[in-house]
């Protein structure tokens, strides 16, 4: 089994992201905001380099719209944070998508020579839902056509993998759990083995921490904003991830929390932007 080093790389930051979509009015000040950070993650082994989601390209006129509306500062091009690390996004070979939200799935074009790989249901219910009618808009927000338009030329190309549910082994060492009518319809829930044990990358599933432990560490979990399914299944998947990692949350990877720079070792690089490898 092959042991993972997890770098986690930020590209993007908002001030001003409300409560109301992070604890879907659950929960929080309904007119408060908070901040909230949007990353890549990197997977490198003895034998293998995998990227987590791509981020978003903001020459896409959707992307950046939705861009502005979240008042993103600090954007650096994903393509360019992953030279950081000494990686150039032309030699990664192999991208998971987590699901096919326009701030995880709209850099696809950044990875020219990589396999991407997402749930079949994922891609096929995105295609239906953005066929529907203008009066299911509110559905669509998070989910640009432009990137769908890239999976289906990904296919053409034989570079999309669609995964049928959960992969044991997808690589040496990573295992897919599928998050099924949450945040969205089947969202990669990446299960990491490292020497320090598992960590879990948990896509959107979570936005912040307070989002699996409850404000104040109640212990009561709080869907997200942008659901496409139930609640009832958001926070079952958030009880899913806690078990995978004996409810040790230092070990889920939570893409928005600005807390991830916390972590011992955080560097904030001189374009303002925060890059960690974590303690494996």
């Amino acid at each position: 089994m092959s042991n993972y080093q997890i770098t986690l790389l930020e590209y993007a930051c908002t001030d001003t992201f409300p409560d109301s979509m992070l604890y879907s009015g659950f929960g929080g000040d309904p007119a408060g905001i908070h901040p909230l950070t949007y990353m890549i993650g990197v997977l490198e082994s003895n034998s293998d380099l995998i990227v987590v989601d791509t981020g978003y390209d903001p020459e896409n006129p959707e992307a950046y719209a939705h861009m502005q509306k979240e008042a993103h500062k600090y954007f650096r091009s994903p393509a360019e944070v992953l030279k950081k690390t000494g990686v150039h996004p032309e030699d990664v070979r192999h991208v998971i998508l987590t699901h096919a939200h326009w701030d995880h799935m709209g850099g696809i074009t950044y990875f020219p020579n990589a396999v991407f790989y997402l749930q079949k249901e994922e891609l096929l219910q995105w295609i239906y839902t953005l066929s529907l009618p203008h009066e299911y808009d509110v559905l669509k927000s998070a989910t640009k056509y432009a990137d769908i338009e890239a999976c289906i030329s990904l296919l053409k190309e034989g570079r999309l993998v669609l995964l049928d549910g959960d992969v044991d082994e997808l690589f040496p060492g990573i295992d897919i759990k599928v998050a099924r009518n949450g945040h969205s319809f089947a969202s990669n829930i990446v299960v990491i083995q490292t020497e320090n044990g598992k960590y879990v990358y948990s896509g959107d599933t979570v936005y912040v921490r307070e989002n699996l432990t409850g404000l104040q560490n109640s212990g009561v979990s709080l869907p997200n904003g942008y659901a496409i399914g139930s609640t009832f299944h958001s926070i079952h998947t958030m009880q899913q991830i806690l078990d995978l990692v004996d409810r040790d949350t230092d070990h889920v990877i939570i893409c928005h929390d600005i807390k991830t720079w916390d972590i011992p070792g955080t560097i904030l690089t001189d374009d303002n932007l925060h890059m960690v490898s974590l303690p494996v």
